[in-house]
């Protein structure tokens, strides 16, 4: 009895750890954007090619770091637009009922938050990649410019 304690007691401590790890995963999702990002950013030319080599080393390396960085803008676009669903919502009943009105969508409205989270943290990842698409290229294009 004694041992089957110990065992279960040990196994309960890797397990801890092993959990934490698989939730900081990225998902497919964040792994589709990244290869889109790491294809753009790698380009069909020599001197983007052998940039995109020094940088990263292999398409592999440059898809892992994109889906890390896309996973963290996720999450940062959700908690921001939570925070500014909260603001809109308000706290008077008046104001509720007109968010309910504006986002809400089944028979009662009373899903209206999580829509107007969803909706807003679409709107803030778009503006996320909007800012920072072709930042590579546009540096590559910067540096081979001041080497002439």
């Amino acid at each position: 009895m004694k041992r089957f304690l110990i065992m279960t007691a040990t196994l309960a401590a890797f397990a801890a750890p092993l959990s934490s790890v698989a939730a900081a995963d990225t998902n497919k999702a964040d792994k589709r954007e990244a290869q889109k990002e790491c294809r753009a950013e790698r380009g069909t030319t020599d001197a983007t090619r052998e940039a995109f080599k020094a940088r990263y080393g292999n398409f592999g390396a440059c898809v892992s770091k994109a889906a890390r960085e896309a996973k963290a803008e996720r999450k940062q676009a959700r908690r921001s637009a939570a925070k500014d669903c909260r603001e809109e919502r308000g706290d008077s009943e008046e104001s509720r009922a007109a968010f309910r009105e504006k986002y809400g969508t089944n028979a009662n409205n009373r899903n209206a938050f999580g829509k107007c989270v969803s909706k807003n943290a679409k709107a803030k990842r778009a503006e996320q990649d909007d800012n920072k698409r072709n930042a590579f290229g546009k540096c590559v294009s910067q540096k081979s410019h001041e080497a002439r």
